[in-house]
């Protein structure tokens, strides 16, 4: 993957300049040997991001082997409206269960992984996580049965969620990928009792959910406050918030069709479920550099994104081939979008990440 190093290296800035505030070093992370981080003075830090996912992936390697779409309103929607208590009651019998079955779920696709990438088991409490997950949900259902609009459930459980995603990602940010991928099975058991039309009048309700697990809205939020009101940083990530959701569709359009007939294991890249989740991908890496961009250095990449990449990926049958050709085109398309002068400051971050997950860190 090294489209995005030759095109941008002449923009990078100096070593130092990057490095300021970028303590690789002093932002540890608390299991041993894999997440001992280089030290950023002196010494470039994209190569030094580079030879900590190397080092990271080779010992989990190592260790292996030891949005939907709208209906059109109708006479049939229109109906649908007064049944929404019927519906309501349907899921609420159903959220126990699908909780659970989801929590087995998870332990059958990912059950190995808390030996291998060394998750303390202690933080692993099945009875709590699937209670977790019903307790917010039953907030989404609660809101839906209200008829609250979508956008209000930002604010009746954003907090919540903002908190439990802290939760986990304090204790081990791998913790939280064991968390996200069980709201994720809850969410299509719950979908699945539900006919096509309930799907598509209740489906965005779950995706808000989703949302704020999976994207650091939090930590965005705090991090910026922390910024001058005209920092540079500030405005380029303000900038490019106005276009994620555009940026990542493009991206995964782009990406399916490189991929045609590319198959992971929920299903192939033109399923409409895969493709929601897909673009939430998108959007979780941008959220991502946001807060690297804010932060002034890669930690947020480092500490949570590749590690839980390296957990889920594999085993969701997700090529790193397709993770490369997403980052390249995803810098095309932030390119297209944002200023010079907002690029350039993306731009060491992009390159970092892109390098972070590059054939020359997975060939290995």
């Amino acid at each position: 993957m090294t489209g995005i190093s030759q095109i941008s290296s002449k923009y990078l800035p100096a070593a130092n300049e990057l490095a300021q505030g970028d303590s690789l070093a002093s932002q540890g992370i608390s299991r041993p040997d894999i997440h001992k981080l280089p030290d950023a003075k002196g010494a470039n830090v994209s190569s030094l991001a580079v030879s900590w996912a190397k080092k990271y992936y080779s010992t989990v390697a190592a260790g292996e082997n030891q949005a939907p779409r709208q209906i059109p309103p109708s006479a049939e929607s229109t109906n649908f409206e007064g049944n929404r208590a019927k519906i309501v009651d349907k899921l609420k019998d159903n959220l126990k269960l699908a909780s659970e079955i989801a929590w087995s779920r998870v332990e059958g696709v990912l059950g190995e992984q808390i030996e291998r990438h060394a998750i303390d088991p202690i933080l692993i409490n099945p009875l709590e996580i699937a209670a977790s997950t019903r307790t917010l949900y039953l907030k989404a259902i609660d809101a839906y049965a209200d008829r609250e609009p979508i956008f209000r459930l930002s604010v009746l459980v954003g907090k919540d969620i903002i908190e439990m995603r802290r939760k986990y990602s304090e204790t081990d940010p791998l913790a939280l990928g064991l968390v996200a991928v069980e709201f994720q099975y809850t969410s299509k058991i719950l979908l699945g009792c539900l006919s096509k039309l309930e799907r598509s009048q209740f489906a965005p309700y779950l995706k808000v959910v989703e949302d704020y697990l999976h994207i650091p809205y939090g930590e965005i939020n705090e991090t910026a406050a922390n910024q001058p009101p005209n920092s540079r940083a500030l405005l380029a990530v303000q900038h490019l918030l106005q276009h994620t959701t555009q940026i990542a569709s493009a991206v995964y359009d782009r990406a399916s069709s490189q991929h045609q007939g590319y198959r992971s294991r929920s299903g192939y890249l033109s399923d409409r479920e895969i493709k929601i989740s897909g673009i939430r991908d998108v959007e979780i890496f941008q959220s991502y550099l946001c807060w690297c961009v804010l932060e002034g250095s890669i930690r947020p990449v480092q500490q949570e994104l590749f590690p839980i990449c390296v957990m889920l990926y594999p085993k969701l049958h997700v090529s790193w081939e397709l993770v490369q050709d997403m980052l390249l085109i995803l810098f095309w398309e932030i390119s297209d979008r944002l200023s010079t002068e907002d690029l350039m400051i993306f731009l060491p971050y992009l390159r970092t990440v892109t390098e972070m997950f590059s054939s020359d860190v997975f060939d290995n």
